[in-house]
């Protein structure tokens, strides 16, 4: 039902993604004690630690998933077996990622060097396993509810911790990493119940090669298509500070990706809960009515978040002036409007990657993300010489199109597919939805009133001519 589905949506949002989505309450408090230079040193940071987390696990959580839908009896022998060998793995890696991030801190965070390496360092040595291993039980097992305990818990206490660290101690951009660094670890207490002491999922050491090889195989060709995904969003920060863009410039671009960071893991929560359908209706491969129902649920999802990203942008410039108290920083909300606007890619990029993952088309993935990754380093520098640091937005915006689109024209993809889904039609909407909005943040405040309650109602009315054709199972 697509009730469920949005009710579930809700429930992920407070869970994976609560603790960094609550920020947003903090900013209107916190950015009176920052500057643009301290949200570049954090973005260039974050940037960096964003690429080495995704390292750590190897691309394993697919054959996690992939073992908890098809062998339900056997998966936790086979997470254990993962977990042991992940553990052992975190230890070496981990090490080695708090020796690169000492030297990765900008300049301007020189005097904090080792401070900022361990803070951001020994949460991925200690934590990310089993805050993985949380996360993809409770998702798969449609059971949202203790995530969402425990992620209201942490987000409440990233909120006080940011507020106390940067607003009354004047911690400036390490308030981040310390409140960051005690409220991951307090997540991962939490977790460590759920996951150790309820499901018994203790790691084995004494693992299995042959198991670890095969679930590599599987994994390993999934690396470079999630670390470009994620370089999507952090890429542009490194390659301005690889070429000598000013700090400053670089945390005005940092607050405007921000954003789109906020609505990126907003919309993970839908798609988290959309999941379990996805693969209810893969699973019947030869199916035209089910493969009917996935299209319908992701041009359902396509909708919504057309619909929100257009609102978001179109009152970008009065969301900045209520959150970001700081004029300065306030000057980077047309960018905002750009990144924003390119997160609409990912239902139709979810509808393809969920297709190739479940086939075990792995290798074929990084047609998508590697190309749009190196594609969008690539342009910047070329353009941000020519062009200033803004023109990181659109090359942003112009790859994140390609890791929407381009997938239904991977042969692997059109083989299996039985219905069209139209992706030229709704990319170019996007592309149009974007000038218009971005024309019409600028105008006067009756006017986006007059246009939101015009899209309002029409959202409505489409809400209820198409539900009906949308009829989720599980």
């Amino acid at each position: 039902m697509l009730r469920k589905l949005l009710s579930h949506a809700v429930i992920y949002g407070l869970a994976a993604q609560a603790p960094r989505l609550a920020g947003v309450l903090a900013l209107p408090i916190i950015t009176r004690y920052l500057t643009p230079a301290d949200y570049g040193v954090a973005g260039i940071v974050t940037a960096y630690v964003s690429v080495f987390t995704m390292l750590l696990t190897l691309g394993l959580s697919v054959v996690m998933m992939n073992s908890f839908a098809r062998q339900p009896q056997r998966y936790p022998w086979v997470w254990r077996q993962l977990n042991g060998f992940v553990t052992i793995w975190s230890l070496v890696y981990g090490s080695l990622v708090i020796v690169a991030l000492y030297f990765l801190v900008p300049e301007e965070g020189a005097a904090h060097r080792l401070e900022i390496a361990l803070l951001a360092g020994l949460p991925i040595m200690l934590f990310t396993m089993t805050e993985l291993q949380s996360n993809i039980y409770f998702q798969l097992s449609q059971k949202p509810l203790p995530l969402a305990f425990r992620s209201f818990i942490v987000g409440a206490l990233g909120v006080a911790l940011n507020i106390y660290t940067i607003a009354y101690l004047g911690l400036g951009f390490r308030g981040w990493f310390y409140a960051g660094f005690i409220s991951v670890g307090v997540g991962f207490l939490l977790n460590s119940y759920h996951v150790y002491i309820r499901q018994k999922l203790w790691p084995i050491f004494n693992f299995k090669w042959s198991r670890i090889k095969s679930s590599l195989r599987i994994s390993l060709p999934v690396i470079p298509h999630n670390l470009a995904n994620f370089m999507l969003d952090t890429s542009d920060k490194l390659v301005l500070n690889i070429l000598h863009v000013p700090v400053q410039r670089i945390g005005l671009y940092n607050v405007a990706s921000s954003f789109g960071t906020y609505f990126l893991l907003a919309s993970m929560a839908v798609t988290q809960a959309a999941s379990p359908f996805y693969l209810t209706y893969l699973a019947q491969q030869k199916d035209r009515a089910a493969a009917l129902q996935v299209r319908h649920l992701t041009f359902a999802l396509l909708a919504l978040f057309l619909f929100a990203t257009t609102l978001g942008s179109l009152w970008m410039r009065e969301i900045f002036i209520v959150l970001i108290k700081n004029e300065a920083l306030q000057q980077a909300y047309p960018l905002a409007i750009i990144i924003l606007m390119g997160y609409n890619y990912r239902p139709m990029y979810l509808a393809v990657m969920n297709t190739l993952t479940y086939r075990e088309h792995t290798n074929k993935l990084w047609r998508l993300s590697v190309v749009a990754g190196v594609g969008n380093v690539l342009l910047n520098f070329i353009l941000v010489p020519i062009f200033g640091y803004q023109a990181a937005a659109y090359t942003t915006f112009a790859a994140l199109m390609y890791m929407g689109y381009s997938g239904f024209y991977i042969r692997a993809y059109k083989d299996s597919s039985l219905v069209p889904y139209y992706p030229m039609a709704w990319m170019a909407l996007t592309v149009l939805l974007l000038f218009v909005v971005y024309e019409l943040a600028a105008m006067a405040i009756m006017v986006k009133v007059i246009v939101t309650a015009i899209a309002g109602v029409g959202a409505i009315v489409a809400a209820i001519l198409y539900r009906r054709n949308l009829k989720l199972q599980l």
